[in-house]
């Protein structure tokens, strides 16, 4: 019977040591996750703190990259706008060396009755004609240096006192006979003159 109490206290006994075992590894267990999770909490609050700085610098981006479609689309517009303004001003320019074209094409329709006078026969006449003009500016100067060559200097004189002042030319001549006989050539003078 003793031996009886004995087993059944060893038994007793090893059940209750394996209830500590198991009790033990069942605390154990619950310190290893216990860890676990306050790792993972740190991990988490890490993670979480690295995502908010990221979310940071991802909105700093977002706004970058509106602000530089914004200054994109300003650009494309102002480009846009320098690009019409520029396909008017060729247009324009486009027109007016259409008309000054047209405008030259006709001058050069209208100085086409002229070419005949580009031949060697027209310029051998317009030589001819500018040696002939020569001539006659030269006959000019001569006369107009001295009118009257076929009369004399007293004759000259006599003429030129008539030509400054006719009227008292002829006042004077009447009180002198002389000076009205030479009078009497003056309209031959004249006559020859014109």
């Amino acid at each position: 019977m003793v031996t009886e109490r004995l087993d059944m206290a060893v038994k007793n006994f090893q059940h209750m040591n394996q209830m500590a075992e198991r009790y033990t590894r069942l605390c154990r267990s619950y310190v290893q996750l216990a860890e676990r999770f306050h790792q993972l909490d740190v991990d988490h609050m890490t993670l979480k703190g690295q995502t908010v700085s990221l979310l940071n610098v991802l909105k700093t981006k977002q706004d970058q990259v509106q602000q530089v479609n914004a200054h994109n689309a300003q650009l494309q517009n102002q480009l846009d706008q320098l690009a019409a303004q520029h396909r008017q001003e060729m247009q324009t320019l486009t027109r007016t060396y259409e008309e000054k074209m047209q405008e030259l094409t006709h001058h050069l329709d209208e100085l086409k009755p002229l070419e005949s006078l580009m031949t060697s026969e027209r310029y051998q006449d317009l030589v001819m004609a500018e040696e002939q003009m020569e001539l006659v500016e030269a006959t000019f100067q001569e006369m107009d240096q001295n009118g009257t060559p076929d009369l004399s200097r007293e004759e000259q004189t006599l003429l030129a006192a008539y030509q400054a002042d006719p009227s008292t030319f002829l006042a004077s001549s009447a009180q002198r006979p002389t000076v009205a006989v030479a009078t009497a050539s003056i309209p031959e003078a004249e006559s020859a003159v014109s």
